[in-house]
């Protein structure tokens, strides 16, 4: 199944493939504060792809606490849409269905997500084994480097 959305004014999109229904995939709500004042609601399959396509010019990269990934931030309309990690082919996301509007997932209960515990080297970790294999469709950033810095 594919999903596909965008941010508010459109700049941001992001596709999202997955062989799991949204029920089964099952949605987090990261606890952190960044997260909890977007509203974030977040998903991500390891065996799934995410495509994302945007201009570098309307993207925010922003980096905080551990700096540990880059969150994706439009910088026309303000929306979150996805935290990336990695690097070259190695790049992975988890992507705020809220942000994107991906409405098919806004009906799936929300599972609290508590990551504070965890140290440096446990969330990167983490994060390759969970966060979905991820693209980018514009050149620049597909050979960006996104987090640890």
């Amino acid at each position: 199944m594919r999903y596909s959305g965008q941010c508010h004014c459109g700049k941001l999109t992001a596709s999202f493939e997955t062989q799991k229904t949204p029920a089964a995939l099952g949605v987090r709500t990261c606890q952190c504060d960044f997260c909890r004042r977007h509203g974030a609601v977040n998903i991500s399959d390891p065996d799934g792809e995410v495509t994302i396509d945007c201009a570098p010019k309307d993207v925010e990269r922003y980096s905080f606490a551990l700096r540990t990934a880059d969150f994706l931030i439009c910088k026309s309309c303000g929306v979150y849409v996805a935290a990336v990690m990695g690097e070259g082919d190695s790049i992975v996301s988890t992507l705020n269905v809220v942000g994107l509007r991906l409405k098919d997932f806004l009906a799936v209960a929300e599972a609290p997500a508590e990551y504070g515990a965890e140290t440096t080297e446990e969330r990167i970790a983490r994060r390759f084994d969970k966060w979905t294999p991820t693209r980018f469709e514009h050149p620049d950033l597909a050979a960006s480097n996104f987090g640890p810095h």
